[in-house]
């Protein structure tokens, strides 16, 4: 009996908690108590609270959005996975999101549902790993390969200079000297610094730890192995990011605006 009486007691206080959002009706109280369990109750609480907080500082939200289909699937999407989470940065993600779709509510409930799944199984620390690596991109790619290319014309510049004995004729290759010199110069500073984001150190992981991570990242899709083939890269050396994973930041960084 006395369980029993804690437990109501629970529901009632987070239900009051809820009832102070404005705008939510009967049907949704209802949605958030279909849950059962103790440790579940009290994860939903939490986020309760950090939605009353957010709504009690700020009023410029759509109420019209809430009686979207969409924002209701959406909403039990979120709910599902609060549950199951006892991190706050997360919870702090997924009321986000809500916060989001309430002010620009979108089409692709399906794709969402992807991403409430990959905040769900990542880790911070995988995630910021997958934020830095945004750098690792196509336009990295071929700045890259400009910056290779521009290596190579500047040592066969060099060649062809050693190989003039005459003075003059060497001044001939002087302007491409300093033109590709300065390139690569500008490239390399651009480049170099971005290298840091491919070390366990930046994230103050080990080998092993970040490894692991990468992996991880791998197999959801979000980063791809570009070392493959190349002399003296070993495999997940060197990471890129995919066109998902560049997705899948966008959205995060749209939520937390």
């Amino acid at each position: 009996m006395k369980k029993i009486d804690k437990k109501e007691i629970l529901i009632s206080t987070a239900k009051s908690i809820f009832g102070e959002i404005p705008f939510v009706g009967t049907a949704l109280n209802e949605l958030f108590f279909e849950y059962n369990g103790t440790i579940k109750q009290k994860r939903l609480n939490t986020f309760i609270e950090i939605l009353t907080e957010y709504f009690s500082e700020n009023s410029e939200v759509n109420i019209e959005n809430i009686k979207t289909e969409n924002f209701n699937d959406i909403f039990e999407s979120v709910l599902k996975r609060v549950v199951t989470t006892k991190s706050k940065l997360k919870l702090i993600r997924f009321r986000d999101i809500l916060i989001n779709e309430l002010k620009n509510p979108t089409s692709e409930t399906e794709l969402i549902e992807i991403y409430l799944d990959l905040i769900t199984s990542l880790s911070e620390e995988e995630l910021i790993i997958l934020y830095s690596h945004k750098y690792f991109d196509i336009n990295y790619e071929k700045e890259l390969e400009g910056l290779n290319h521009s290596k190579t014309q500047f040592n066969a510049v060099i060649d062809r200079r050693k190989k003039e004995t005459i003075i003059i004729e060497r001044s001939r290759y002087e302007e491409e000297y300093l033109r590709l010199k300065s390139r690569i110069a500008e490239l390399e500073k651009k480049l170099n610094p971005l290298e840091k984001y491919r070390t366990p150190d930046f994230y103050k992981l080990t080998e092993e730890k970040f490894f692991f991570y990468k992996q991880r990242l791998f197999s959801k899709g979000l980063l791809y192995d570009n070392g493959m083939n190349r002399i003296g890269i070993t495999p997940f050396q060197m990471m890129n990011i995919t066109e998902f994973g560049l997705e899948f930041i966008k959205f995060i960084k749209e939520s937390d605006k």
